[in-house]
């Protein structure tokens, strides 16, 4: 009985022990390391920008309007959509049209897709309504947008 509980004992003193591991502890050896070269890119780039300095084009104009100028990259489809009609419809004037044309027939299309397919598979092949009307979406989104940046000006 005495020889289980010192043999227990010893067991237990054995895993008590704490686990060496090799190497360097993080704090301070490795965070040192980060911060000198830290500095070291910080002060590289002090350096170059002091010895480089980066010219300055002309001082800018709030009174002129820089040529062409463009919306943003998801508004350009309604800008082309803009440049491409040019003609009034009644008492609605062809401005008004190429902007709210094109936000109702995307954004509106987007609602309706639910409802115009209602196709349970998800099977890609199985759902030719959606793939046509996404790609026939898509051409006309890429047209458009192309549409604007060449003829923007």
């Amino acid at each position: 009985m005495a020889i289980i509980e010192v043999e227990k004992k010893q067991a237990e003193e054995q895993q008590k022990e704490p686990v060496r591991v090799r190497g360097l502890p993080f704090f301070p050896h490795f965070l040192l390391r980060e911060v000198v070269v830290m500095c070291l890119i910080a002060g590289s780039l002090l350096l170059l920008a002091s010895l480089y300095p980066a010219s300055l084009l002309k001082p800018a104009d709030p009174f002129t309007t820089p040529t062409p100028i463009y919306p943003e990259w998801y508004f350009l489809y309604v800008f082309g959509f803009l440049k491409f009609w040019t003609y009034d419809i009644g008492p609605i004037p062809a401005k008004i049209i190429g902007v709210t044309v094109p936000m109702i027939l995307w954004y509106g299309l987007l609602i309706l897709v639910p409802f115009i397919d209602r196709n349970p598979s998800s099977d890609i092949r199985k759902r030719k309504i959606a793939v046509a009307i996404g790609i026939i979406v898509l051409l006309g989104l890429l047209f458009f947008t192309y549409y604007g940046i060449v003829h923007g000006e």
